[in-house]
């Protein structure tokens, strides 16, 4: 059976204190996996779901299950490098490597500062970056490796008002993809998740929208798709699933077929627009250099 997959896995998730990271860290750890679990968070929050790592790890060791906290901001890259390495020390290696931990970015893409969209870019993207690239040096030596990198449907489809998190997240579809195909000579799986769940980097968004389940939004339904990414069955790389709001399915970016140049001039490209812009027949290409194949 697939679930017995992770037994004796070691397995970093980021962003465990609450939402859909605390919800994997835990079934991975049900299901036989040493989990280490990252969180910035160093008090229990004001809603009874914002944890610190120590708390559910915590409980976790109470069921008898390997569980670890390991607290700190991975926006700082000597903390997102360490933290990885201080797993590798205290398991021997890392097989799973899940990264959830995120917060929000409002801001236009006319208003926003270069200060605030570091600060993002920080979280969002760079400490992803770090202990994704510390991660797969382990997993190369060992010949095996589960990454899944969590984006957003923002980053896939855009939304107004949160320019610096869409595109923080969007930079990670394009970190997942690069490095899958950088890892193909390895047994190591890249793999994007876009959640739509209720989280605590932003927990209010959906009390705002009643007119949506609110238990088709709850992180249960996200965590069996990162499971499955996660596991030794997965067969996936370089791609993007989403999962919640009573959906499974896949996110891709497709190249129609085209047509070929009549001429030169921008005459040409209007009367072949309709042509271009037709959506009825593409193409998925697994890397860019399936655009020069015929």
């Amino acid at each position: 059976m697939i679930d017995t997959q992770f037994e004796g896995r070691v397995a970093l998730v980021t962003g465990a204190g609450s939402g859909v990271g605390h919800d994997q860290a835990t079934r991975l750890a049900r299901l036989g996996a040493n989990v280490v679990l990252n969180d910035v968070r160093t008090t229990h929050g004001r809603r009874p779901e914002e944890c610190t790592a120590g708390e559910v790890a915590s409980a976790l060791v109470m069921e008898g299950l390997t569980a670890v906290a390991d607290t700190g901001d991975i926006g700082d890259e000597d903390y997102a490098v360490g933290l990885v390495e201080r797993t590798v020390d205290r398991f021997g290696r890392i097989d799973i490597l899940i990264n959830n931990a995120g917060i929000v970015g409002r801001g236009t893409s006319h208003d926003t500062g270069t200060g605030h969209l570091r600060d993002v870019f920080a979280v969002n993207f760079l400490g992803a970056f770090w202990t994704q690239r510390t991660a797969l040096g382990h997993m190369r030596e060992r010949d095996y490796g589960r990454i899944v990198n969590t984006s957003s449907a923002a980053a896939a489809f855009g939304g107004p008002g949160v320019f610096p998190y869409m595109a923080s997240k969007a930079a990670m579809l394009a970190m997942s993809r690069s490095a899958a195909l950088d890892n193909r000579d390895r047994d190591i799986r890249v793999n994007t998740l876009c959640p739509v769940a209720r989280t605590m980097i932003d927990p209010d968004y959906f009390d705002s929208r009643p007119h949506v389940d609110q238990d088709s939004v709850h992180p249960k339904w996200v965590t069996p798709v990162a499971l499955y990414l996660a596991s030794s069955a997965c067969a996936l790389n370089g791609q993007t699933l989403s999962a919640g709001a009573g959906v499974w399915a896949r996110v891709f970016t497709a190249k129609t077929r085209g047509v070929t140049p009549t001429g030169p001039d921008l005459a040409d490209v209007v009367d072949a627009f309709d042509a271009i812009y037709d959506a009825g027949d593409f193409r998925i290409l697994s890397s860019i250099q399936e655009q020069y194949d015929s």
